[in-house]
């Protein structure tokens, strides 16, 4: 495990057309290795959720079009965000963002 004063924070949230959900596509140099880093069902689970966003949400609105849509997608951010701060053990302090 990391100290704790130099973990660095990484963001689960979705912008419009985004097909990966963490903030490290923003950062500069080589990508992370999520596939060393991560399952590939939890890989999978990431690229379902921010598919799952970009297929239902409204771009004027920001509305998902349903209360059980919008429901899913913060309930399965969720437990993304927990699986993700179990599987990184430590290396990464996960935040969840959600739409508004």
């Amino acid at each position: 495990m990391a100290d704790p004063q130099t973990i660095r924070d990484i963001v689960l949230s979705v912008d419009y057309m985004q097909d990966w959900p963490l903030s490290d596509i923003m950062w500069p140099g080589p990508p992370l290795d999520w596939d060393a880093l991560i399952s590939p069902e939890l890989r999978d689970r990431l690229v379902a959720w921010a598919a799952f966003f970009n297929e239902h949400i409204d771009w004027e609105t920001g509305l998902f079009g349903s209360e059980e849509r919008r429901r899913w997608y913060d309930v399965e951010g969720l437990q993304l965000m927990y699986d993700l701060q179990e599987a990184l053990d430590g290396q990464f302090r996960v935040r969840l963002r959600l739409p508004k």
